[in-house]
């Protein structure tokens, strides 16, 4: 298993949730992470929960949003010195509406960050991997990708472009020495679950009896990072529910 004292890592939804709980262990494995997301204030503040192993320099933010080409042009010029290990694209909004009731909106807004903004960090951030000969990319999808949801069919359909996506890049980039890969968490306990299983119902789905943890996730993550053969690899981590 490949260590990754000394790595760098952009990592996309870095200031909460699945994208957070990624970041502080592989800077607690010696990582150094650029957390990337809108809001500069909500990153910096999520920098300071990362172990710097008495580096203040480890870690650094990026804000902006990652649906647009824009800003993923400007992170490349900003790091063009830099090398870029591990990209990790967490970044996503979620969907709890059926679809004749979702909004305009809503649907571009979920495809854009989701899909979208995971093609942009790809693009821009694979050839830097390329002149390396190396690179580690973990794209964050969902169970619901391949498993039946409820008021979540925009997201859905997301989440299977970001599978689709991942499968193709595995067989583009595998020669270049970069590694694709993607995860499919189940029903997670992040701020957006927070209120689907006030009673229990949802857990009562899952054979494992519970939702999971993000940390569980990110260990996940840390293994197709780590594991030099780990490519082309689709994760569940759903505490059995995709057998359901």
């Amino acid at each position: 298993m490949q260590s990754l004292a000394g790595k760098r890592c952009f990592i996309t939804g870095g200031s909460r949730g699945l994208g957070l709980a990624i970041a502080r262990l592989f800077a607690a494995q010696g990582a150094g992470c650029t957390l990337i997301g809108r809001n500069e204030d909500t990153l910096a503040k999520a920098a300071d929960t990362l172990d710097t192993q008495g580096d203040l320099q480890r870690h650094c933010v990026s804000a902006f949003d990652v649906s647009t080409p824009d800003g993923w042009e400007k992170l490349v010029v900003s790091t063009k010195n830099q090398v870029c290990d591990i990209l990790v694209n967490a970044a996503g909004v979620s969907q709890n509406s059926f679809i004749f009731k979702t909004e305009k909106h809503d649907v571009n807004e979920i495809i854009a960050t989701n899909l979208t903004g995971t093609i942009w960090g790809c693009k821009y951030i694979i050839p830097k991997m390329m002149k390396q000969k190396s690179g580690c990319i973990i794209n964050v999808a969902s169970l619901l990708a391949t498993h039946r949801g409820k008021g979540a069919s925009v997201y859905a359909a997301s989440k299977a472009g970001i599978v689709g996506l991942t499968r193709s890049l595995a067989w583009e980039v595998g020669r270049f020495g970069i590694r694709a890969n993607v995860l499919l968490p189940g029903y997670i306990k992040t701020d957006m679950t927070k209120d689907m299983d006030q009673n229990g119902e949802l857990s009562a789905l899952i054979p494992l009896g519970r939702l999971g943890l993000a940390r569980e996730v990110a260990d996940a993550a840390l293994f197709l990072a780590q594991n030099p053969y780990a490519h082309n690899c689709v994760l569940n981590i759903d505490g059995g529910l995709s057998a359901t």
